[in-house]
This record gives structure tokens, C-alpha cells and sequence, in this order.
């Protein structure tokens, strides 16, 4: 230091109590301190404060007069007087227990007395050089600014810095103990304090920030030779670092004034050299237990004027120890790792320069600190980007010739490339963190164009990966990318094949002649040889290829090789944006499969990215949007929220508004009318619940209803314009429901001119619409009701078929839906819609049998009639069912309302009119009863009993069993079979009767004629439902279907039983091993349905997958399933099984099957299944205890490998379990001794047969030998020792006992083979036997 300890009269002690000791001799309290009580105590403390408050006075008055020629005053004259430092002593090691006035006043003193002392240091500093600067020069300038205060000053600045530091110590420990308690109380008094405190904190926290920096502008000024004393100039940091410790959040910082600490280090670090080091130590230290503190240190080293600290820093995290196995160290890297990242954003030209320090830890085994890597690699690809594009800025900035724009370039692409090569991380946070910063490079315009498809290639391929944030942060990569593409905005590729098309013509026609000449010279050598089309589209693309890199080598710029180098430059551009283009469109199936993610993120992620794509017009997005609208009917109202938030972005608000913004009507109208054109049945639906959600929230402006009012009654897209009216009337009825619309709708809809192009199309719409308004009530005198009554007429006519032509088939099948619909609005608006159906049923009877024999008619006429007759028969049905309920809701009401009077008559009336009003009360029950029965018996009997209709159920019955084949037009069957399902629908005992029926023209279809099969499927499934107990002993028939030879078939049948079996209708039996099969179906459809049938069965209490796993393993063992099939259902399934319990009992299960087999095949799969099955000492021990199940198939190397596997995974248990360890040994040597006699029995089997059929072959001429004639002779001994054999056998291993005693394994030469045929005289080998 600057000066010896003994020039001092206040060198800086270890801790506050030495200020008792040598040189000091302070007292606890001065002498004259009266504490007799605590009144007089506080008097006292008072009094120490008064004193410092006259010193402090004293200082501002006479400034720096008061250190100079002291010597020659007495000490008590002396501003740093001996009583100025008691007082200061007692207060400060009193301070945690002064009252909050006497502490505040401490603290106010104090801050005084230390900003005093530093604004004295600055003036006389700044009026020392002013003065000498008209006296001096060159040296003598140096000579006089560098003279140092006296060391009065200096002792009386160190002490006060000392004494703060010692109060804020005290407050630091203090609010850490306040937060690390928490307390909850929230009394006003409580908050009172801790704001005094805050206040407090910061005032010293200024004081300690403003003496930090005029020691370190001042340190020529302060020292001697500016040589500091470190213990003094440490005083801030020391108590910075307190602070720092518990600033972890925002307000917390601010509380504990963070920033102020950052300027202390700051300053020191740049007034005192020497104490870098104990600063860099004591950071990294903090860095370790703190994880706020690597952000905390990054902006320290922004805030520093030297580039050491920073660089040390970096050097330091270098040297990081990742290999330890200590938690602590791991921990520590953790909290440290984020520096890497926060320096590179503050800094990331000194990162650059420093970056080989950290670049080996990419190699490094924890995650967080490869992350940090990445994050900061983006961070200095970022800055480059920048300075390369202002490279004037950049040379001013710096001038190092390895910050030249050549070198910036290399940098930057050797970084690139490393980025995209730590997309395949191990680490799925990582990767994460990769994408983040690609996002981030993207947004800032800092990636090269070429690099742009690869980019994105990156981010397709991570939609495929199997943790949800880095497909997550793959999906916001592919939106972003889209949003900031090089091309152009759009990305129709339409525009950019024009484009392409032209410039490569352009180009062929320019060629240079020496191109050109070589390209005709190989054409024509390549016709001559009969070259292929491929080969000749090849050699022009290589002479394309030739010329743009001759192209782009041109330096002589005229204006014919200028122009001809901008077509060049023309054609890569739109290759590239077509090129850009390919990759969303090869990888559509995985954008689309993200929207059936059962993840919620990655839902509305791909949402989002859809919504990009449509705005872009890129192809997928059509498809995207339509099956992004299935998800309407999600069970999460968070995802159902973003589909209709991207309906509104894509269809009806101004793209990138944010949906604030509409579009105006009539576009909003042919957007929806676009979308509707284009949709199928079920994508309708969803368009319909859509629509419905936003009308009823009013995000869709009544004009738009106006305007497609308009399209439809112009005749410009009119089907789809009713639609859409008809999907918003669901909502709102009044939409349709008037007068003059009523009227438009029949003029357009059901008008001559409608009739005379036969559109069914605008009438099934129509009829939709009308389906929702309320229905017509009679009144000749209205003119809504004479429009709805001349509208029935027009439908009634429309459900006969009077429109339709017999000899057009197409007619029919398109008035097939239209005449559903037709019927179905007649039971919503007519007022007596079975009178309607009565004479619409009259009408067809007499235009299809009135003239003939059924044999006679026309077929599709027929079919047309059969169809009307099965729909009125279910929408009879469903009328008689609603007219009951209302019944059964009118007489709810009033017995709700007899039932409140009757409460109100037992406080005011008798109690015989009380018995009156509950009898009363009770016939209304019964006669509700009696009304439910009576629905219930017209549902049976009358519709398709005694009705109208029961006339025509022989004849469907006659159609459909086609006795002779006389029936063979496939409409008519179609039609035929379906109204015969619906008819059996109505009820239970015309059902009974006519399953046999439909399942024997279900065996009977004509195998083209797939819409027979799977209508009859579905159908059947529909009774399933409505009469479950009829249709349960056809269940088997219904499962064969599964190996229907048509898709469409399968898909259906395993549809409608998977909707059985999750309703509980339908017993889940041994056939479920036919959806079992379905795991392995060629239709990616099939297999993803049966994966969702096992799922929710998994996710039910008793989990039935546990019950049905037996019956799978036996069935499928049993037929001729592949083994990697049978592997793959048998994994997928076990995988069900997470209780101990549950496996234990089918180890056990499983091992009892072993007896049963009768081929190799089935033990190995048996054992299969035993490894896929989670192993634990119970288990272990059922296998032991087992063993004899399956000895003899250890032969089989298969068998012998997948016990292994277990014994494997078992070992790993067993650490922990010395018995269970001997157990097992005990368990694999039995295994290895089986295995190796199965081997020795097999091989002798063989042996044997070799010698039997080498014998046959000889004449019968000589004799056995010897050995064979021995046999016999030795069949006692035999005996014996195979008894003794079995006991062997048959003896348990102890589970963790003593060892077995030896056994005596020499046998003589002839004992192999006698043994081998005693085995399979016994039969204990059936795979030898077989």
C-alpha cells in the first residue's frame, strides 16, 4: 500500500469487535453513557447521534481546512476526534437493537459524513488542478495532481466507509433472514418497517456507491504514489456482493439496490488492478450458489471500462470441471451456464475473439451449458450479420484485422454450420434452444439467403421429434421462417414454375457458343445412340448448370452479359423460392399430423402456422385449415378458442390485423363461400360449429348474411350460399325465419327453374335451412304461412321423386340426400308431418307398384321408394320419442307446480286435503307412466307393425334376400338393405325377426360392391345400440368383417365397435384378438383406431387390457401371424400393464401356458411377452418356483435368449438384495444345466434318427449290435435313475437358501442316448418328439 500501518490511526480491522483492541483501545460505551434504564438509554444514543450530527456540520462548513496542520491542535479540536469514533463504535455495534428514529438518524449521519468526504476529495482535487494549470507544465502538471490528501483525511475516510460498511452488513443479514422466514403477516405496522428498512438501504447503498467512485477518479488524489489500499478500496465490493446475493428477482433487486451494487464492483474494478483477481474469485463463487447471479455478472462486465474482467470471466468458464460427479459442482455449472449466453448478447464481439475458450464444452456432458453455447452462438451470428451489412460502421468501430469483413464471414459460416449440427442434440432442451436461436436469427434478417432452405429442413425434420418443446419451438421456426421469406411475399408456386419456365428458355436461347455448341453436339450424338428422354432432360440440365457458373465467373460487364447475368440471377431466384416452396410441401403429412398431436402445444402451434401459410397461399395450408376445423369438436376449450381464432384470421379479419380489423362483406361472404365449395361432408360439420360459435359471439357482421342473400337469389354459387345461411340460422333462426326470405328461399330453391336442372344440390341446402325455424302454425290468413304451406308442397314433391328421371342414375343418387333432408324439414315446419309422409308413401306406391309386379318395376324407381319408406320409419320414431318428451315435460311442470302448492296447503290446510293433493299427485305419476308405456307400444307395434308401413316390410325383405337373383341392380340392393336396418331400427321384435336376414346378405354382397358391406356395418352398429341384447349372439359375425378384403369396410366395422365396446354395448370377448390384428393393418387409418380403442380401455379402473391379454397371447400364438407382427401387437399391449400385481399374475399365467404349446414358435412368443413385462422380486420368484412349466423348452436358443434378458434386468434389483441375488445365480446356473441337456438330447434325438433311417436302408441280413441288445438289460438301472431325476427335478430351489447338494454328473457312454429315447417315450420333449 501507499503507506505503512503505522502512518495510520485507523488501518481497516478484520471485524468490528477489534476496534477494542490495539491501535484503537475503543470502548463498548463511552464513559459517560448512562444506561440505568432504557430510558436513559435511549437518551443516551440519542446524544452519540447529536454528536455526529455537529461533526457532520462542522465538515460542511470547513471543508478539507479541518485535515490540514493538525498536529499542532489538541484531539478533542480534532474533527476525527477519539470521541467522533466512540460515538460512531457504540452506535454502528449497536445498530441491529437502536429504535428506528435513533437507527435512521445513525444511518442519516453517517451517509452525511461519507458523501461530505467524498464531495471534499472531488473539489479539492478539481480546484488543485485548476490552480495549477496557470503554473505549471507537462511534468509538472503529472507532479501536481498526484499530490495526496493528508492522512488524516484519508484515516477519516477509511473509518466512515468502515462504519457504513459495518451498518449495511447488519441491515443485508438482516432482510435475508426477513425473506428467507417469509413472513405473512400483513399488519400496517409490518409495512411500515420494511419500507423504513428499504428506504435505509438504499440512502447507504448511494453513500457506498458515490465513495466507490470518487476513490476511483480520485486515486492519484487519495493515495500516495496512486498506489490504493486494497483493504479499504474493497470495502464496496464487500458489501456489493451482500447485496447481490439477494437481488433474484425485480423487485427484490431493487429492494436490495442491485444496480448500485454493479456500479461499486464496476468502479473498483477500474480504480485498483491488483484486486481483479479476488473480485474474479468471489463472482464465480457467487456464480456457483446463485442462480440469479450470471445475469447479474454479464452486466457487470458492460458496465466496467476494461475488457480483463470480462475476459477473465470467460477464461474461467473454460476451465469449468464438467466431468464431476459432485451435485453441488453440478449445480454451480447450471447457475453458471447462462452467462455464456448474456455476455454474448451484451458483448458478443469480445465472445467472438474469446470464443475458443468455451467452444469445448459443446463436447461436454451437461445440457445446460451447450444450450448456453447455442444461445450465445446465435447471439454473435447475430452482431456479425449486422456489422456486415454497415461495414463502414464496423471499421470504425474496430479497426483489428481479425474483425475484417472476410474474416466476419468465415466466422459466421463456421458458426452456422455448427448450429445446424447441434439440432440433432442428445439433449431435447438443446435442441430447444438451437431452434430459439435460429427463430431469433430469422426475426433479425441475420441468415444468408442460401442458408435459408436449409433452415428449414432443420425444422421439418424437427417435427418429428418425440419431446413436445423442441417441436414447439420447430412450428414458431417454420412460422417465423414463412413471415420473413426472401421471396417476394407470396408463395403461390404457380408464379415462380411460370417464371422458371421462361428464364430457362431465355437462357437456352442465349447460351455462350461454346455451350452451345457442345450442346448440340451431345444431343446429337445422344439421338444417334437412341439416348432415353432422362438422359437427354439430364445433359440439359448439366449444360444449365454450366452456364449459370460460367454466369456468375463473368467479370466484363457489357449490357448483353449484364442482362444475361440478371436472367441468371432471375432464374436461381425463383428455383430457390420454388425450391422453398417443396419443402413445406414434402413435409405437409407431418405439418398435418402436429393438429392430431395429444399434446395441446402442439395444436395450437400448428394453428398458428397455418394461418401463416394461408396468408402466404402455400398449397398445404388449404388442407391444413379443413382438418384444422375437425378440431372444433375438441373436449379442450383452449384449442377450440385457437381454431376459431384462426377461422377468423384466415376467413374474415385483414390479414396480420390480429383479427381487429374485418374484411368487408362481400369478401368475408366469398371466403366462406370458397370454403364450403371445397368441403365434404364432415369437414361441413365443423364448418357448421364454427360458423355457429361466431355468430353467436358476433364476430361475423350481419351484412355478410345480406350479401350472401344476394349470391344465392343471383344464382352465383347458390347451394353454397344457403349453406352457409343454413349453418348460421342454427344459431339464429331469425336469419331465415321471415317472410320475404322464406320467399327467396322457394323462388331459388325450389322454384320451376330449380326443377328443370334437377339441382339438388340448392334443395338439400334449402332443406337444411328450413330445418331450423320454429314450425307452421295454421293461419290461412298469414302470408309466412301460405309461403311455408306452398314449400311443403314443393318438398312433398321433392320426396316422391317427381324431379327425377328413371333412366338416370345419377339423379337418383344425388336425390338421395336431398330427399332425407327434404323429409326431415317437413317434420321440423309441417304441422302434421305423418299426414304428409302418408301421402308422400301413397304417391311413390302408386307411381312404382301400381302397374305391375315388383319384378317389373324400375329399379331405381324402387330404390328410390324403399329409401323414402326406411327414412319416414326412423323420423317416426324420432317424432313419437319427442312428442313424449314434451308430454313428459309439460307434466313435469305440473307436478312441480301441484307439488308447491301441495307445501304451501300443509301450512295453511287440513290434513285430508294433504292426502287428496299427494294421491292426486300419484295418479300423475302413474299416468306418466302409462304415457311412456303407450309411446313405447307404438314405437313396437304401430310404425312398422300395424301402420302404413308395415304393408311394404315383406317386400324389403323380398329385395333383400334376392331369392333366384332377381334383384341385381346395386342401388336397389343398397337402398333395400339400409331401409330394411332402419325399419328394424323402430323395433325390437321386426329386428329379431330379420337379423338372419341382413347378415346373410351381409355374407351374400357381391365383393365389388364395397357401399353395401359397410353401410350394412353401419347399420348394424346402430342396432347394436338400440337393442343390444338382440343383436349380442351375432357379435362374431360382425367382428369377421375385420378381414373384409376392402379397406373401407374394415375401417368401418372396427369404427362402429370400437364405439360399442368404449359404450359398454357390446361384451369385449375372446374376438377381441381380431382388433388386436387390426395393429398391424396395412391402412395407417385402422391402426391408429385400434391404438384408440386399447388407450381408453387402458384408462379405465379395472384396465381390461389386463383380462384380455391371456386370450390375445393364446389366440394369436395359435394362428399364422408373423412373428415381428405378433412382437410388435404383444409390445404395444403390454406396455398397458403398470401394476406390480398385474404382472406378477400373468408371469404366473404365462408360465402355466408353457405345457400347452405344441411348437417352438409358441414358447418362444410366450417368453417374448415375459420380457416385455416389468421384473420385481415377486415375480423372479414365480419364475424359480416355476421352472419345471418350462424346462423343456430351454433347448431353444430363442426361448434361452429372452430369459437371459429377464435374469438381466432382475440382476439390476438385486444389488440391494443379497438373498435375491443368490436366488437368482442359483436360478441362471438350473437355466444353463436345462439348456445345455436340451442341446445334448436334441442333438442325440438326431443322432438316433440318422442311425433308425441309415439301418431301413440295409438288408436284413445282419444283426443289432451289442449296445441295442443291452438296452433291455439295463432298463432296471434306467428306472431308478430317472427316479431320481424327477425328484431332483421336482425339488424347489430355495429363494435365496443354501445351495442344492451336487448332484453326480458322470454317466457312462451309453447313458446319452438311452436317456434320449426315455424322454421321448415319455413325451417330456414334444419339440424332439415333433
Amino acid at each position: 500500500t501507499g503507506y505503512t500501518m503505522a502512518e495510520s490511526t485507523f488501518p481497516i480491522p478484520s471485524s468490528l469487535q477489534d476496534l477494542e483492541r490495539e491501535p484503537y483501545n475503543l470502548l463498548p460505551y463511552p464513559y459517560d453513557f448512562d444506561d440505568e434504564d432504557e430510558e436513559a438509554r435511549a437518551l443516551s444514543f440519542c446524544r452519540l447521534v447529536k454528536t455526529l450530527e455537529v461533526g457532520n456540520r462542522r465538515l460542511a462548513t470547513e471543508g478539507m481546512s479541518l485535515f490540514h496542520n493538525q498536529n499542532g491542535f489538541p484531539d478533542e479540536e480534532k474533527w476525527m476526534c477519539e470521541d467522533r469514533m466512540q460515538a460512531l463504535y457504540t452506535l454502528v455495534r449497536k445498530s441491529n437493537s437502536l429504535a428506528s428514529e435513533t437507527r435512521r438518524g445513525l444511518i442519516r449521519s453517517l451517509c452525511q459524513a461519507v458523501k461530505a468526504l467524498s464531495v471534499i476529495l472531488d473539489d479539492q482535487a478539481e480546484g488543485n488542478l485548476s490552480n495549477e494549470e496557470t503554473e505549471v507544465e507537462g511534468s509538472q502538471l503529472e507532479a501536481a495532481t498526484s499530490s495526496a490528501v493528508s492522512q488524516e483525511f484519508r484515516d477519516a475516510f477509511a473509518c466512515h466507509i468502515y462504519m457504513l460498511f459495518s451498518v449495511m452488513h447488519v441491515m443485508e443479514s438482516e432482510a435475508k433472514i426477513a425473506s428467507t422466514l417469509k413472513t405473512s403477516s400483513k399488519k400496517r405496522s409490518d409495512n411500515q418497517e420494511a419500507n423504513d428498512m428499504a428506504e435505509m438501504r438504499a440512502a447507504c447503498a448511494q453513500a457506498m456507491l458515490m465513495a466507490a467512485q470518487k476513490m476511483s477518479e480520485n486515486r492519484n488524489r487519495l493515495w500516495r504514489r496512486g498506489v490504493p489500499d486494497e483493504s479499504v478500496v474493497v470495502l464496496p465490493c464487500r458489501i456489493a456482493y451482500q447485496m447481490l446475493e439477494s437481488a433474484t428477482g425485480v423487485i427484490a433487486r431493487k429492494a436490495a439496490s442491485g444496480d448500485e451494487a454493479i456500479a461499486m464492483i464496476a468502479a473498483t474494478v477500474d480504480s485498483c488492478e491488483s484486486l481483479l483477481g479476488t473480485i474474479l474469485a468471489a463472482l464465480m463463487d457467487m456464480m456457483h450458489s446463485y442462480e440469479h447471479m450470471a445475469v447479474i455478472c454479464s452486466e457487470l462486465c458492460s458496465s466496467v471500462n476494461t475488457n480483463k474482467l470480462p475476459i477473465e470471466l470467460i477464461r474461467e468458464m473454460g476451465r469449468l470441471d464438467t466431468h464431476s460427479q459432485d451435485t453441488g459442482k453440478a449445480s454451480g455449472i447450471k447457475f453458471v451456464a447462462p452467462f455464456i449466453s448474456e455476455m454474448a448478447q451484451r458483448r458478443p464481439r469480445l465472445v467472438l475473439v474469446n470464443i475458443s475458450h468455451i467452444m469445448p464444452h459443446l463436447n461436454s456432458e451437461p445440457y445446460y451449458l451447450r444450450s448456453a453455447i447455442v444461445a450465445a452462438i446465435g447471439h454473435i451470428i447475430d452482431h456479425i450479420g449486422k456489422s456486415l451489412s454497415a461495414p463502414a460502421a464496423a471499421e470504425e468501430e474496430d479497426k483489428d484485422a481479425a474483425m475484417s469483413p472476410s474474416n466476419l464471414e468465415k466466422s459466421r459460416g463456421t458458426l452456422l454450420t455448427i448450429l445446424q449440427e447441434r439440432a440433432h442434440d442428445v439433449s431435447s432442451y438443446t435442441r430447444s434452444a438451437v431452434l430459439k436461436a435460429w427463430i431469433r436469427l430469422v426475426q433479425e434478417g441475420s441468415i444468408p439467403v442460401e442458408r435459408f432452405i436449409s433452415v428449414t429442413m432443420i425444422a421439418m425434420d424437427r417435427l418429428k421429434d418425440k419431446t413436445v418443446i423442441v417441436r414447439k419451438q420447430a412450428l414458431q421456426l417454420l412460422t417465423v421462417l414463412l413471415e420473413n421469406n426472401p421471396f417476394l411475399g407470396e408463395l403461390n408456386p404457380e408464379p415462380y414454375r411460370e417464371k422458371l419456365k421462361e428464364m430457362y428458355e431465355y437462357v437456352k436461347a442465349h447460351l455462350p457458343e461454346h455451350l452451345n455448341e457442345a450442346y448440340k453436339t451431345k444431343l446429337q450424338e445422344g439421338r444417334e445412340n437412341g439416348d432415353t428422354e432422362e438422359e437427354i432432360l439430364e445433359l440439359e440440365s448439366a449444360t444449365l448448370a454450366a452456364a449459370i457458373a460460367e454466369a456468375d465467373s463473368m467479370e466484363e460487364e457489357t449490357q448483353e452479359t449484364g442482362e444475361y447475368k440478371a436472367k441468371i440471377q432471375a432464374l436461381k431466384f425463383a428455383q430457390s423460392a420454388l425450391d422453398f416452396i417443396d419443402q413445406f410441401e414434402n413435409a405437409s403429412s407431418a405439418l398435418h399430423g402436429m393438429l392430431l398431436s395429444a399434446n395441446t402445444s402442439d395444436v395450437t402451434e400448428a394453428l398458428r402456422f397455418f394461418v401463416q401459410a394461408r396468408h402466404f397461399k402455400l398449397p398445404c395450408a388449404v388442407t391444413g385449415m379443413k382438418q384444422a376445423l375437425t378440431l372444433m369438436w375438441s373436449t379442450e376449450q383452449n384449442i377450440k378458442d385457437e381454431v376459431l381464432k384462426a377461422f377468423i384470421d384466415v376467413f374474415i379479419a385483414v390479414p396480420g390485423s390480429n383479427g381487429k380489423h374485418v374484411l368487408p362483406s362481400d369478401q368475408i361472404a366469398y371466403n366462406l363461400i370458397v370454403l364450403v365449395e371445397e368441403a365434404n361432408i364432415s369437414e361441413l360439420a365443423s364448418i357448421e360449429e364454427a360458423v355457429g360459435h361466431l355468430v353467436k359471439n358476433g364476430k361475423i357482421p350481419a351484412d355478410v348474411f345480406s350479401t350472401l342473400w344476394t349470391a344465392a337469389a343471383n344464382g352465383r354459387s347458390c347451394a353454397s350460399a344457403i349453406q352457409i345461411i343454413g349453418m348460421a340460422a342454427n344459431t339464429d333462426s331469425s336469419i331465415v325465419d321471415s317472410k320475404s326470405r322464406l320467399k327467396t328461399l322457394l323462388d331459388i330453391a325450389l322454384g320451376d327453374e330449380t326443377e328443370e336442372r334437377r339441382d339438388f344440390g340448392i334443395v338439400r341446402a334449402a332443406a337444411i335451412a328450413l330445418q331450423r325455424i320454429e314450425r307452421a302454425q295454421i293461419d290461412p290468413t298469414c302470408a309466412k304461412y301460405l309461403v311455408l304451406e306452398r314449400i311443403m308442397e314443393q318438398l312433398c314433391a321433392v320426396a316422391r321423386g317427381d324431379w327425377c328421371m328413371d333412366r338416370n342414375e345419377k339423379d337418383t343418387m344425388e336425390w338421395f340426400s336431398a330427399s332425407e333432408e327434404a323429409i326431415s324439414a317437413l317434420f321440423v315446419i309441417s304441422p302434421s308431418p305423418e299426414i304428409s309422409c302418408a301421402d308422400i308413401i301413397r304417391g311413390m306406391h302408386a307411381l312404382t307398384l301400381g302397374s305391375g309386379s315388383i319384378e317389373e318395376c324400375n329399379p331405381l324407381r324402387l330404390a328410390r321408394f324403399f329409401h323414402i319408406l326406411g327414412h319416414i320409419a326412423l323420423k317416426l320414431l324420432v317424432y313419437t320419442e319427442a312428442l313424449s318428451g314434451t308430454v313428459r315435460r309439460a307434466n313435469a311442470k305440473k307436478t312441480l307446480k301441484r307439488q308447491e302448492e301441495m307445501d304451501k296447503a300443509k301450512q295453511t290446510k287440513g290434513a285430508a286435503e294433504d292426502d287428496d293433493i299427494e294421491a292426486e299427485l300419484g295418479m300423475a305419476a302413474e299416468l306418466e307412466a302409462e304415457n311412456e308405456r303407450k309411446v313405447a307400444e307404438i314405437a313396437e307395434k304401430e310404425i312398422v307393425g300395424r301402420g302404413l308401413l308395415s304393408i311394404f316390410g315383406p317386400i324389403l325383405v323380398r329385395v333383400v334376400v334376392n331369392e333366384g337373383q332377381r334383384f341385381n341392380n346395386r342401388v336397389l340392393l343398397q337402398a333395400g338393405t339400409l331401409s330394411l336396418c332402419k325399419f328394424m331400427c323402430v323395433s325390437s321384435s321386426f329386428c329379431d325377426k330379420h337379423l338372419p336376414v341382413i347378415f346373410t346378405a351381409l355374407a351374400n354382397a357381391p365383393p365389388e360392391d364395397t357401399v353395401l358391406r359397410a353401410n350394412t356395418v353401419i347399420a348394424l352398429g346402430d342396432l347394436a345400440f338400440r337393442f343390444p341384447n338382440e343383436v349380442e349372439p351375432y357379435t362374431p359375425r360382425m367382428y369377421a368383417c375385420l378381414r373384409d378384403p376392402a379397406t373401407k369396410v374394415r375401417r368401418h366395422t372396427l369404427m362402429v365397435l370400437t364405439h360399442l365396446i368404449l359404450n359398454d354395448m357390446v361384451k369385449v370377448k375372446g374376438q377381441v384378438c381380431e382388433i388386436a390384428l387390426c395393429l398391424r393393418d396395412p391402412d395407417q387409418r385402422m391402426r391408429d383406431t385400434a391404438r384408440l380403442l386399447f388407450h381408453e380401455l387402458s384408462r379405465r379402473s379395472n384396465n381390461p387390457v389386463y383380462n384380455l391379454l391371456p386370450d390375445i397371447i393364446s389366440q394369436l400364438s395359435q394362428t399364422s401371424v408373423a412373428k415381428e407382427d405378433f412382437r410388435s401387437i404383444m409390445s404395444f399391449l403390454l406396455g398397458y400393464i403398470k401394476k406390480e400385481r398385474q404382472n406378477e399374475m400373468l408371469i404366473d399365467k404365462l408360465c402355466h401356458r408353457f405345457p400347452k404349446c405344441t411348437s417352438l414358435s409358441q414358447t418362444a412368443d410366450i417368453t417374448y411377452c415375459m420380457t416385455q413385462l416389468k421384473v420385481n422380486e415377486k415375480s423372479v420368484k414365480c419364475l424359480i418356483d416355476n421352472f419345471k412349466l418350462y424346462k423343456d423348452a430351454l433347448h431353444d436358443e430363442e426361448v434361452r435368449k429372452h430369459f437371459s434378458a429377464i435374469i438381466t434386468k432382475a440382476k439390476k434389483l438385486s444389488n440391494s438384495k443379497p438373498e435375491l441375488k443368490q436366488g437368482l445365480e442359483e436360478w441362471e446356473s438350473k437355466l444353463d444345466e436345462q439348456a445345455q441337456l436340451g442341446k445334448e438330447n436334441e442333438l442325440a434325438g438326431e443322432k438316433a434318427k440318422q442311425a433308425k433311417t441309415r439301418a431301413s436302408k440295409r438288408k436284413g441280413t445282419r444283426r443289432r449290435k451289442p449296445v441295442i441288445e443291452t438296452i433291455p438289460e439295463l432298463s432296471d438301472h434306467e428306472s431308478d435313475d430317472n427316479a431320481e431325476d424327477e425328484e431332483s427335478e421336482e425339488t424347489e430351489m430355495s429363494f435365496g437358501g443354501k445351495e442344492n447338494a451336487p448332484q453326480n454328473t458322470q454317466r457312462n457312454s451309453i447313458e446319452v442316448p438311452l436317456k434320449t429315447r426315455r424322454s421321448r417315450r415319455r413325451g417330456a420333449n414334444p419339440a424332439i418328439e415333433s
